[in-house]
């Protein structure tokens, strides 16, 4: 297929004009029109380009760009300016999708997660600039707190950092992947027993314990490489592309 047919196919199918986004979502570098192997990875950074470049790769798609609104104009030099140069030299194109990602109901960070921990009764849940970037879900049968946070970061793959100051047992769960922590006052406007994201935030420790709910965090990263992975598999499944994972350890 083509950039532009690619680039086409993701701005509908991730839904990318509906999203008051900080990204500029989309085609952030142009390379060569035609694609035939892609990579994908959760955030563009020198050793995603040097591994999907060195593997042959026509276009990068990650979750997290170079290219964030308020940035532009600014100087072209250093760390962005290798970045870019690497791409440009290869003439592969670079595409991003951020909250897109984040909210979709098939491939998106949250969902995917949430129907893998066995969360049932599917919603949209916690509304940012206008648009819901989370779900909420609930377990056929409740789990045990501790059992929870144990299914947790075995699905994550990464430690998690508790506020276990919910019910016992938790039936519902809201899930917001990312840099979302203060989104837990959505959680809590809807009663639920506990909420999932990635980083934790000083004060919503405190809002946690007294306002008697689980607070979970399992990572930005981490909490974020399901949904590229799951869109991954839907492309080249859909077109038969050949995919790359580029996997950069990031412990935050």
């Amino acid at each position: 297929m083509t950039r532009d047919q690619l680039a086409a196919y993701l701005d509908e199918y991730l839904a990318v004009p509906r999203f008051d986004d900080a990204s500029l979502n989309g085609v952030q570098v142009e390379g060569r029109p035609e694609v035939r192997r892609v990579a994908f990875a959760v955030s563009a950074c020198a050793e995603v380009f040097d591994r999907a470049v060195g593997w042959g790769a026509d276009a990068v798609v990650v979750h997290h760009g170079l290219l964030w609104k308020g940035d532009w104009p600014r100087p072209v030099r250093g760390v962005l300016r290798d970045r870019l140069a690497t791409l440009l030299e290869a003439d592969a194109s670079l595409m991003a999708y951020h909250l897109p990602l984040d909210a979709h109901p098939e491939v998106g960070n949250n969902a995917v997660a949430a129907r893998g921990l066995g969360l049932g009764g599917l919603e949209p849940f916690a509304e940012y600039h206008g648009s819901a970037i989370g779900v909420r879900g609930r377990f056929d049968a409740p789990r045990d707190t501790e059992i929870f946070l144990r299914d947790l970061e075995a699905y994550y793959g990464h430690p998690v950092f508790a506020v276990p100051a919910g019910p016992e047992q938790i039936r519902t769960v809201g899930l917001v992947s990312g840099g979302a922590a203060r989104e837990v006052e959505a959680a809590l406007a809807l009663g639920l027993d506990a909420y999932v994201t990635g980083e934790p935030s000083e004060p919503v420790t405190y809002l946690c314990r007294e306002a008697g709910i689980t607070f979970a965090a399992l990572g930005h990263y981490a909490t974020e490489r399901v949904g590229i992975r799951a869109l991954m598999d839907h492309l080249t499944r859909r077109f038969g592309l050949e995919a790359l994972w580029v996997e950069v350890d990031n412990p935050v």
